[in-house]
Parts: C-alpha cells; sequence; structure tokens
C-alpha cells in the first residue's frame, strides 16, 4: 500500500512539473495552413523550408500509380512573428512525380539530405512493411544550377526503408528513422557518421533508452546537442508525443523527457524545431481545431 502510495505520489510531482514547465509556453497555428499538409519545418539562413503536398498546376493532389499521396519541398520567407511568404518549390517541377520530403541542410547550404520514395514498390524483408521502400538522397547547391548532383545514400538498402534526416550542429553526423533489421520498434533512430558529404559510416542505433518497442520519428539536434523527436510510447500525452534527450547525457539509463503542454497535446505531434535562439520554433500537429490534417505551429517562451 505504501510502496503503490510513494508511485502515485511520484507520477503527480511529475504531471505537476510537466506542467508548470509548459506555462510560459505560447503557440499558435500559422497562416499558412489550410486544408493540406504542412510539416517538418526547418530553418536555413533566415529561410524556411518545409513540406506540403504535391500539386498539379489546377492545385489538384499529385498521387503516385498506387494511389499514394505525394510531397514535395516548399521554401518560404518568415518574419519575427513565425509567419510564412512568399513561397516556392525547392526543386520546381524537375524532379517529375517523386515523392520529396523531410529535409536537413548543412550549415553552409551547400548539402541537402532528404526523404524520397525513387525506388520501385516493393515487400519489405518485415512483413508489417509493406509500402514504398522510403530513401535518403544527397542533393547539391551549385550557383548558376540550384540543386544537382543527387544521390542517395550508400548505406541505404532498397529492401528497408529509411527517411526524417536531421544532421547535428557540426554536421558530422546524420540522424535518420529506419525499419532496418535489429530494429526494436516499428522504426527506431539511427545514426551514421558523415565525411566531408561524400562517405558515410555505418548505421548505428541509438541507445535502448532512446528507442521504444513502439515507434520513433522525426528527429532534430538542437544547438545544444539536444535530440527532439517524436514517439507513441506509453505513457504519453496523446498519440505521437515529441520527446527530448540530451546527446551528451553518458547515463544510457536516462529516458528522454515528455515535452509539456501545449506543444504536446492528445492529437499528435511531431517535427519539432528550434530556433537558435533556444526559445522559440516551430512544431507540426495534427490536433483538435487545427485547419487542416498536418498544421505547423510556432512558439515562444520555450
Amino acid at each position: 500500500m505504501i510502496k503503490f502510495l510513494v508511485y502515485k505520489i511520484f507520477i503527480v510531482f511529475l504531471l505537476c512539473s510537466n506542467l508548470s514547465l509548459g506555462q510560459n509556453i505560447k503557440i499558435k497555428n500559422i497562416k499558412l495552413n489550410n486544408k493540406l499538409d504542412h510539416f517538418s519545418p526547418v530553418m536555413l539562413n533566415g529561410k524556411m523550408f518545409y513540406s506540403r503536398n504535391l500539386l498539379t498546376a489546377r492545385g489538384k493532389l499529385v498521387k503516385d500509380r498506387f494511389g499514394t499521396q505525394l510531397f514535395t519541398l516548399i521554401e518560404a520567407n518568415v518574419d519575427t512573428q513565425g509567419e510564412f511568404s512568399q513561397k516556392k518549390p525547392v526543386l520546381g517541377n524537375r524532379y517529375g512525380k517523386k515523392n520529396i520530403s523531410v529535409a536537413t541542410f548543412t550549415n553552409d547550404g551547400r548539402y541537402m539530405y532528404f526523404t524520397t520514395n525513387a525506388l520501385e514498390v516493393g515487400d519489405n524483408n518485415r512483413k508489417d512493411f509493406k509500402t514504398y521502400n522510403l530513401q535518403l538522397q544527397r542533393a547539391e547547391y551549385v550557383k548558376g544550377k540550384g540543386w544537382t548532383n543527387f544521390t542517395f545514400l550508400p548505406f541505404c538498402n532498397k529492401d528497408f526503408n529509411y527517411g526524417h534526416p536531421a544532421l547535428s550542429p557540426d554536421n558530422k553526423t546524420l540522424y535518420f528513422v529506419s525499419n532496418i533489421e535489429g530494429t526494436k520498434g516499428r522504426t527506431d533512430l539511427y545514426k551514421v557518421s558523415v565525411f566531408e558529404h561524400r562517405a558515410y559510416g555505418n548505421p548505428e542505433k541509438l541507445s535502448e533508452s532512446i528507442n521504444s518497442s513502439r515507434t520513433e520519428l522525426y528527429p532534430f539536434i538542437s544547438r545544444g546537442n539536444i535530440l527532439y523527436f517524436s514517439s507513441n510510447r506509453r505513457n504519453g500525452i496523446g498519440g505521437y508525443d515529441i520527446y527530448s534527450y540530451n546527446l551528451k547525457e553518458t547515463d544510457e539509463t536516462i529516458i528522454p523527457k515528455l515535452l509539456p503542454e501545449p506543444i504536446n497535446s492528445v492529437g499528435e505531434d511531431f517535427s519539432f524545431f528550434l530556433k537558435e535562439d533556444g526559445k522559440s520554433g516551430f512544431f507540426t500537429s495534427r490536433r483538435l481545431r487545427g485547419k487542416g490534417n498536418d498544421d505547423i505551429y510556432y512558439f515562444t517562451g520555450f
């Protein structure tokens, strides 16, 4: 009985602590959002890059021959209130009917890593994955040519899925999600060493305290080497919630921290991005009173 009461008090303490942490955080659903999906915002040199449904010239959704919706990358200006303007496709129509989404950039803007399903559909070695095999590509920005020199990352195996790339602050490590052999949940978080963006190490799965038996998605690493990611593990607030974990931590028994409300909700929350000021940023959510399916939110007071 005493043991149960102590546990109950501990849980209440955690909930109250989480509530107090979120009291100063303000969020808003930005004007960009509408019935379309908008997600995975990242910032580079004052510009915002995010993913959105691929549309025809008449504004209709583009789907592949299997009926799957496709996505593309959009570049936009952003003001001090987190509002986007002057939006334009990153790659235009040069890449064809391919899925291009969830990008990360080197600090100098020369290289971009992104998720694509350019490979043909096929069955995975894991029976619960029968879908397009998502892969990671790297592109190089060349003055006068734009984005060119597209190449698939050499460690990607077409029998598995790879996605949601995120570079470390020093650009020497690439984080991503995958369901390769040895994955604990539906997808786990992995990392590889990056050598001048020309060669790569072997994928390493992040620690057991980070990866759960559920699904981990959308990693992002802040300037302070804090990993933010989304997971639908037990004891969250909603479906997918956003967690943080200090990558400098040497004690692998330390578990990720659940971010407070209003960033997390009873809905689906993911794609966290923290600006360099460490106090404001963006995330994506599919929650009550949203404008579309996936909406981008701006937050302050973090």
